[in-house]
Parts: C-alpha cells; structure tokens; sequence
C-alpha cells in the first residue's frame, strides 16, 4: 500500500473506561481499513490522564504531546478521576489541554451511513 494511505493514529486511551472504549474503536477501525484495502492505520500508544499524572506529576507527558503533533489523527479515551486533581482543586483535564492546544473549540462528531452497514 502506498505510504501516503497510511494514517498514523495516536491513541490516548486515558483512564477508566477509556482504555476498554479505546482499544475496541482499535479494533473496529481496524477491521474497517482491512476490510476496505483503501488506508491503513499506524497506531501509535502514548501515556495522558490522571493515572499519568500520578504516576509522574505530568497528565500529558512531552512525549504524548510530540506523538499528538505528528499524528494524522488523535484517539482520545475517556481521561480523567474524581480523586485526583491538581493542588489548586481542578481535576486533571489533559483533554482540554489537547483542545485548546490545537485550536480545537468544538466537539464535532460527524456520521455517516455507509451502504452495507447497519
């Protein structure tokens, strides 16, 4: 396949849920690029969220910022927990930090209906 079809995804599968949600959309996206032969998709994993933040202090390391700025696209899981916050009482939002960081305002989720699909 020609390189220019191939998208590379970065996945923050964040925390809770979102890893289970992140890694099925994984797979679903996958078997869609299989099953359409037109793209493939590079999936690249990088560590953001509240466990993060208490892991190392940081809710989105450098790292996970450079694989967001060199992505085609950006899967993001749910990100995330009521218990852990920054000293000032804010909880860790490291998905805001994404929109505002790219000039992303707007939760846009456009859907189409595919002929073959449910």
């Amino acid at each position: 396949m020609p390189s220019d079809n191939v998208f590379h995804v970065c996945v923050l599968p964040g925390d809770g849920i979102g890893t289970e949600v992140t890694a099925a959309a994984v797979e679903v996206l996958t078997a869609v690029s299989r099953r359409s032969g037109q793209f493939a998709l590079d999936f690249q994993y990088f560590a953001a969220g509240a466990e993060q933040y208490l892991e190392s202090g940081v809710a989105m390391p450098d790292e996970s910022w450079r694989g967001a700025e060199e992505a085609d696209a950006i899967l993001l899981g749910a990100m995330g927990l009521p218990r852990v916050r920054y000293d000032d009482g804010t909880e860790i939002t490291p998905q805001l930090d994404l929109r505002f960081r790219f000039g992303l305002y707007a939760g846009v989720r456009p859907v189409s209906a595919r002929r073959g699909g449910p």
